[in-house]
């Protein structure tokens, strides 16, 4: 006598296919926010950006006086986009190479803090003088102020435009 099992292979095969697609189910609703966040984060701290703020730490080290370090760190941060700033004595001409750094690279802003970032980040959250894009890169920034042994050092903040977008990254600096 012989059985028939048709019926028993279409419920397996919807209780399969039900459970494939839960799990298709579950990978987007996890991933998609995932990909929006990338979206929105993909102009922060690329290579590009390291490289970039990489010699704007050279242009710093080179071309500031210890004043500037000082008042970055009484004041919170130092706005040294202005390549007047780089006129330390014995060094090479930092100024016409500040300028080069400039042009070359789209650099809008160049900002010195000390290592902690938590001031600058309230000083650029309360104020309306900064624009939408530096205010949604230092909202995402981390405050490194639970590491008290970089009390030397301070970050480099670089802000460089490419193709209509705002691009931002960061290094340390150690005076």
């Amino acid at each position: 006598m012989k059985l028939n099992n048709r019926g028993f292979l279409l419920v397996e095969t919807l209780i399969v296919s039900l459970f494939i697609m839960a799990i298709f189910a579950m990978l987007y609703t996890n991933m998609f926010p995932l990909v929006g966040e990338y979206q929105k984060y993909k102009n922060y701290d690329s290579v590009e950006a390291t490289y970039i703020a990489h010699w704007a730490r050279k242009l710093a080290l080179r071309g500031l006086d210890s004043s500037s370090f000082t008042s970055a760190r009484s004041t919170g941060y130092l706005d040294i986009t202005n390549c007047s700033l780089y006129n330390k004595s014995g060094k090479e001409d930092t100024f016409s190479w500040c300028q080069l750094y400039e042009k070359t690279n789209n650099v809008t802003k160049i900002y010195l803090t000390p290592y902690s970032v938590s001031t600058f980040k309230t000083t650029v959250k309360n104020s309306s003088s900064y624009q939408r894009p530096l205010k949604e890169y230092v909202k995402y920034m981390p405050t490194y102020k639970n590491n008290t042994s970089k009390s030397s050092y301070y970050r480099v903040i670089v802000e460089y435009e490419r193709h209509g977008e705002y691009h931002y990254g960061t290094i340390e600096v150690k005076k």
